[in-house]
């Protein structure tokens, strides 16, 4: 008996002896399996690694851009704008919001005791055209209805500014400030840009100053955007990003050229959805003169209205017998209207104006516009199957108010 269980006891021990050594010896080939594949993953990530662009070739691809933002940024300023705002014009927002709302606190913010306004404050960019003349581009909609405007250089230096010239159709206004050392920025052609283009954004969104963003064109001439107030659009799209305070800064190409004004984004949220616009600087240029010299734009008038032709090809081709893409129908004519006074009639298809081809609608805006009322200019159309010249007078458009 005492035999029987010394030998099981000395089974049992080799039993456990060895289920012990199993299982260390499979824990231990795991623990080498394991080692051995975090070695190779290290090795594959190192050579992947080895494989990414040196800092040399880090630095010379962004060298371009880095210039861009050496060259523009110094010529971004910010744009404050303060305004009295009577309870009457806020209480739409103070029933939407409540006086509890962190928005409507502060010393300036409306309250309980009394306090029948308010001081409403704004931000938006703008950029330095002429640094002799202290001459600042910026959008209409971040100075309209202000009060008092200042402009906050990127030194930090802040001055009260005039405004000297507005054209809300545009959404442009001109600032001027009294100060020194200024840096002014260039203007590039607009109508050189190709829809991939590299742009860079500049502005002062939500307060920061000096951010600088890159993308690309997405698209030109969009129109039909829901801005109010604007009627010359043609607007170029980008994916750089535009965010509330952007607003009146300007869109730079490669060379660090103005090529646009940052004006507007299409969001759901309020917030930089992908879609931005900018003014093209071929139509800042064209304007600014006139912004200069008589502190609003002064536009030539036809009197027509109009359609696109390659949004109508079937009329074209089928009834006016127009096979090119460009061009822009009359749809209607103004009674007593230049167009009207020279027997232009509902169907032509208006090619050029003054030697300006007209290919579209936005192209016959700026066109026309840029005519000075009282101008002769010959319009060329086609009618009847045949090409027609006429020996228009244009006269002042009427501005609508805002």
């Amino acid at each position: 008996m005492g035999k029987q269980r010394g030998h099981s006891t000395w089974r049992q021990f080799l039993i456990g002896f060895a289920v012990t050594l199993v299982f260390v010896t499979v824990v231990r080939e795991t623990e080498v399996v394991e080692h051995l594949a975090y070695s190779i993953e290290r090795g594959r990530l190192r050579a992947i690694y080895e494989k990414l662009p040196s800092q040399e070739t880090i630095d010379r691809w962004n060298a371009p851009s880095r210039r861009v933002a050496d060259v523009a940024r110094p010529s971004v300023v910010y744009v404050e704008t303060k305004r009295n705002v009577s309870l009457s014009e806020s209480s739409s927002l103070l029933e939407r919001l409540g006086r509890s709302h962190p928005l409507l606190r502060g010393e300036n913010a409306p309250g309980d005791r009394g306090q029948r306004e308010y001081v409403e404050s704004g931000l938006g960019s703008g950029f330095v055209v002429d640094s002799d003349a202290g001459h600042i581009i910026t959008n209409f909609h971040v100075i309209e209805d202000a009060e008092e405007v200042y402009v906050i250089l990127h030194d930090g230096r802040r001055f009260s500014a005039d405004v000297i010239g507005v054209d809300p159709e545009s959404d442009l206004a001109v600032l001027k400030i009294e100060a020194d050392r200024l840096h002014a920025i260039e203007f590039g052609d607009s109508r050189l840009l190709g829809v991939g283009d590299e742009v860079f954004a500049l502005g002062n969104p939500f307060g920061l100053d000096g951010t600088f963003s890159r993308g690309i064109v997405s698209g030109l001439g969009r129109s039909n955007i829901a801005i109010n107030n604007l009627t010359y659009e043609g607007f170029i799209q980008t994916d750089a990003v535009i965010n509330p305070g952007n607003s009146g800064g300007p869109l730079v190409n490669l060379r660090g050229e103005v090529i646009g004004v940052n004006t507007a984004i299409a969001t759901h949220s309020g917030q930089f959805s992908g879609v931005g616009f900018a003014i093209p600087s071929h139509r800042v240029v064209q304007l600014l003169p006139q912004l200069l010299k008589q502190g609003r734009v002064v536009r030539g008038f036809l009197g027509v209205g109009y359609q696109d032709v390659h949004n109508a090809r079937s009329l074209a081709e089928d009834e006016l017998d127009w096979h090119e893409s460009d061009g822009v129908i009359i749809t209607t004519i103004q009674r007593g209207s230049p167009a009207d006074i020279a027997d232009l009639r509902v169907g032509d298809v208006l090619v050029s104006i003054g030697g300006s081809a007209v290919g579209n609608s936005n192209e016959l805006k700026d066109v026309i516009a840029a005519i000075a009322p009282g101008t002769n200019t010959i319009v060329r159309y086609w009618r009847d199957s045949a090409f027609h010249e006429v020996d228009i007078k244009l006269v002042v458009r009427n501005v609508p108010r805002f």
